[in-house]
């Protein structure tokens, strides 16, 4: 599990989301994003997250229009992947980020309530997007 190191502070272990992220109270990803929105302030810039978010924004519409998960939704998801792993191929500060998302990803994917599961992953980058700029966040 990682491991976030903080000079001011012992090594903690980070709170991990769950399997399925239909699973996951509001506490939980509200605990999550917090956490992690304190580490990608001091590491990623503004511009790096919310090029992610805009194409997470438009996944959400395209449930919003369908109103339920369906295959273009999923494989819109799953190609977020190829773009986080270019995000880290430029800049090794994204790899936390990239690995958060990959798992939230996979996270929705293999849930047995992918609508659920879906609502969940828009909820916990709106909440990371909030936190990185509460904590500071590095502008472009």
């Amino acid at each position: 599990m990682p491991y976030y190191q903080n000079p001011n502070q012992q090594t903690r272990e980070l709170t991990q989301l769950p399997s399925d992220l239909s699973k996951a109270s509001a506490e939980l990803i509200n605990k999550v994003a917090f956490e992690r929105g304190e580490i990608f302030a001091r590491k990623i810039k503004t511009n790096q997250i919310r090029n992610v978010f805009s194409e997470i924004t438009l996944i959400r519409s395209k449930f919003k229009q369908s109103k339920s998960w369906n295959e273009d939704i999923e494989k819109s998801l799953i190609l977020l992947k190829p773009k986080l792993a270019y995000a880290k191929g430029r800049n090794k500060d994204v790899q936390s980020f990239q690995e958060l998302m990959f798992a939230a990803i996979d996270s929705v994917v293999r849930s047995n309530e992918k609508n659920k599961a879906l609502s969940n992953f828009f909820s916990l980058v709106e909440s990371i997007v909030a936190y990185h700029k509460f904590h500071g966040g590095k502008e472009s």
